[in-house]
Order: structure tokens, then sequence, then C-alpha cells
């Protein structure tokens, strides 16, 4: 549900945003669910560690589909953001939690094939992501994209609440209050001045901007300082001691920051800019959007075959290099660009969708590695944690880059577009007189997005230099249990206990 929900919406932005006037706002519709899913996911990871993993999970659930209600109720942009955000929320639980269940049930050997399941789940909920967005909003008002949710919801709560067994921590620990405060209260000072600047034409040098920017910085000091002197923090910083993780933590991060921007810029050039009339763009960006997830869907499923094979360093530097090559091909769009050309056919050679193939299929090779690098490369009692700090900076990531990427293309975009005539400025159809108004507006907005996909080049590149610090492979078996482990130390309601580094009994997160 979490993969399906933001590609769904992705499929009908262009219809919500042309109901309530404001074609081009559509980015923070998108990330305020990232930036609530960012903020949450550590929060829910650890007090999946404190209480009923199962229990954690269903709460995530409920606020899930409690968002989704309201954000089909919305009755402007500003109203959707904000059930959006309480979405996000609710699926931050999703994924931090199902990643540590994997980690504790699964040896080595074996959670590459299971990683690879779970990616083609994912791969399944984002390919009939489109499919089904388009399809609600043909049949039916967009408001549906939301209501869906709440069936699949309810069925997926009925299945977990009568086949997931509890699996209860044996310690307790006292859950990080102050580092939750400090996370909530960077992650917001940080995006709310991206999200003035973007929609309600902020400048950078605003002196709100620059207060609530310097207050981020402030509180992310405070926050770093707090969670490593923390007896059990919200996130694990000190994990970042170790090279393989912060390699792969770097590399993450700025993946996060072009893998998710990338959909939702795409969603809104060819939705807006490209598509002949706005009744067709829908399914235009449904099918565009195929180009970019199919490849993404078969890259992760060989990169966990080839990680049984060749290193993490191989594997990662492979992909970024194909990923790249493809994101430099996004560089070059124009309004007169063709969304597609084929030869017999069948084989895509041109257009919009050749470059997606590439980018697709190399970030999706790396979508394993990173995580797999990270859960075998630790001490057995931290796999969990370092699953979960993955996960946090791949989101971070992306919520930062939405919020950034986006800011600077809405600057870009204030400087280029023309001042439209008072007859062509309303959201009603617009007149035959204002053709040529549309044209220099569609063509002031892909040229906003030529900087942003150039510098999106330039995060791949950096992701690719922390990719090249990996070390080490996938193991073929599980690593021994740590001397002193007895029966005490055995599985628990499916769950494994191990010994840290002081020899006290501690809970895999």
């Amino acid at each position: 549900m979490g993969a399906l929900d933001n590609f769904v919406v992705l499929t009908a932005l262009s219809k919500i945003l042309d109901q309530f006037g404001q074609p081009n706002s559509g980015t923070f519709v998108i990330s305020a669910y990232v930036i609530a899913s960012t903020t949450s996911i550590p929060i829910f990871a650890k007090l999946s560690d404190l209480w009923s993993r199962r229990n954690v999970f269903l709460g995530g659930l409920v606020v899930f589909i409690i968002g989704s209600i309201l954000s089909g109720l919305s009755q402007n942009l500003t109203e959707l953001i904000a059930f959006r955000a309480i979405q996000g929320f609710g699926s931050g639980g999703f994924f931090p939690v199902g990643i540590a269940i994997v980690a504790v049930v699964f040896p080595p050997a074996t959670r590459a094939r299971v990683i690879g399941a779970l990616s083609g789940v994912f791969g399944i909920a984002v390919v009939a992501g489109p499919l089904l967005g388009s399809a609600i909003v043909g049949f039916t008002t967009w408001r549906w994209v939301f209501y869906v949710n709440i069936p699949i919801g309810l069925l997926g709560f009925a299945l977990i609440a009568t086949t997931l067994g509890p699996l209860r921590p044996a310690l307790v620990r006292r859950f990080d209050l102050g580092g939750a405060a400090l996370l909530a209260g960077w992650v917001g000072s940080l995006m709310f001045p991206l999200y003035q600047i973007a929609d309600n034409g902020w400048a950078w040098t605003d002196p709100r901007v620059l207060g609530l920017l310097a207050l981020a910085g402030i509180l992310i000091v405070v926050f770093v300082v707090w969670e490593l002197r923390a007896t059990n923090p919200l996130v694990p910083l000190r994990l970042l001691s170790n090279r393989v993780m912060a390699a792969g933590g770097g590399s993450t991060f700025f993946v996060g920051m072009v893998f998710f921007p990338v959909a939702t810029f795409l969603s809104l050039v060819v939705g807006v800019a490209l598509s002949p009339n706005a009744a067709s763009a829908p399914n235009i960006v449904r099918d565009i959007l195929y180009f970019l997830v199919i490849p993404l869907v078969i890259g992760a499923a060989l990169g966990g075959q080839l990680l049984t094979r060749l290193s993490y360093r191989t594997v990662a530097v492979l992909g970024m290099v194909i990923g790249i090559v493809g994101m430099a091909g996004l560089t070059t769009l124009s309004v007169s660009t063709p969304l597609w050309i084929f030869a017999f056919g069948f084989l895509p050679v041109g257009g919009v969708v050749l470059p997606l193939i590439p980018l697709g299929f190399g970030i999706g090779i790396t979508f394993p590695v990173y995580l797999l690098a990270a859960q075998n490369q630790v001490a057995q009692a931290d796999v969990g944690e370092a699953g979960g700090f993955i996960q946090f900076l791949q989101s971070l990531g992306g919520a930062v880059g939405l919020s950034v990427l986006a800011s600077i293309q809405q600057t870009r975009f204030a400087a280029l577009d023309p001042s439209p005539a008072a007859a062509c400025s309303s959201a009603a159809p617009p007149l035959p007189a204002c053709a040529d108004y549309l044209g220099a507006f569609k063509g002031a907005l892909i040229t906003s997005y030529d900087l942003t996909f150039t510098i999106m080049v330039g995060l791949l590149i950096v992701a690719l230099l922390f990719a090249i610090l990996l070390t080490g492979r996938l193991p073929k078996t599980a690593p021994p249990t740590p001397a002193g482990a007895g029966p005490s130390a055995q599985p628990k309601d499916g769950e494994h206990d191990a010994l840290s580094a002081d020899g006290s009994l501690d809970r895999m997160s």
C-alpha cells in the first residue's frame, strides 16, 4: 500500500491540480507524504522495539487509512497537503517494521531472495499504481484514488491481525522522546520554508526563509549531539563509524534525492507540457511511468542475484553508471521532444521514454545492495537498526531532494514564465487567443526543469563516489552465534536475541 499510493496519486495529479486551479503547484502533494513518512520511519522502528511489532504495524495502518479518508474529502490544496502528511506518517510504519521482521527471521543467505521477493511486490504495486490511477480518474472522481485505500487497508489489517504473531521484544527500553521531538523540529523547520519558496513565492533571501533555515541548522546540530549521547537513540548515528554503513548510507541518501523527485517531476512535465490535451494526460503519464518502474523492478531483481556472485562495490557502481546515463538523457527535453519513438513497433528508441529505461534499471540494481550490505557488515545485534537506518536515509534524501529541487525549479520557472493576459490567467478552459501564452508557458515549464535534471545528474555522480567506497560481499552463511549465547538467547515469537559488544543481552531492532 505504501508503494501503491504515491504512484496512483502521481497519475491523477494533473486532474487534482486542474480542479483546484493550481496547475504548477503539485510537488508538495507528493512531498508532504514523503516528508511525514521520513519523520515517522525511525519513530515506528523504535516503537517496534518497545512494543509488539504487529501492533505497531497495525497502528501505522490505521493512521494511513484515516489520512486516506481525509485526503479524499479535501476541499482545497492546503487541506490535501495536510491530510497527505497524515497518510505519509502512517505509511512510515510499513517499511521499517517489515524490514526488521525479515532481518530477525531469515539468515543472511536467505535475505537476498526474501528482499528480492519484497522488491517484486513493491514493483507490482508501482506498475499497478499508474494503471489504477488512470482507471479511477477515467471512470470516477480523483477522490477515489484515496478512498480505494480503505478496502485494501482493511483487508491488510485483517490478514496481519489474524496471521502474524505479536513479536514482542524481550527487553523493554525507554523511547527517545527528545530525539523524536528534535527530529520533527528540524525536518519541519527545513521543509516549511522550501514549501513556501516553491508554492507561495517566498524569496530565498526572505528573512523568514533565512531564519527558519538557520533554526533547522541549529536543531540538526542539537539532534546529532543528543543522538550520539542517548542511551537508546532514535536514529543510531553510531553505525556511521562503520565504513560500509557510511558509504552505503551516503550513496542511498543521494539516490533517494533523485529517485523520489524524478517520478513527480516527470508526471508534471508530461501531464502539463507534453500531453496533447488534459483528458489524455493521466493515461499518458501512466504509460510513461511504466518505462521507469518496470526496468526498476527488473533491475532490483537482477541486483539481488548479482550480489550472490559479485561484491557490493561492483554491483552498486554498475547500477549507478547505468542510472547516470539515463538521467543525463532527461536534461535535453523540450516542447518538441516526442513522448516515444518505437522501432519494429515495440522497441523504444527515442523520446521521453528512452532515458527512463536505463535510469530505472540502474537505480533498481542498487536497491538491494545498500540494505544487504548494511545488515551483513555490522554486529548481529545491530542488523535491524542498520536496515532501518538505510531506509531512513533514503527517505530523508527523497524528502530533502524533492523540496530543494522543487524550490529551485519554481524559482527558475518564475523568472521564465511570461505574464499572462487577464483572460488567460483563470482556471477556465483556455481561449484560442491564449494559444501563444500557453505555448510559452509549456516552454518555460520544461526549461525550468533542465537545470533541475542537470543537478540530479550531479547528485547521482556523488552517489557513485560513495558507492566506490563500499567493501565486502554477501556472506554465504549466517554469522556464528556469539560466545556465551545460551538457550536464553534463542528466538521467541519469531525474533532473535544477540549479545551486544559489551556482553549484555540486546534485542535486534
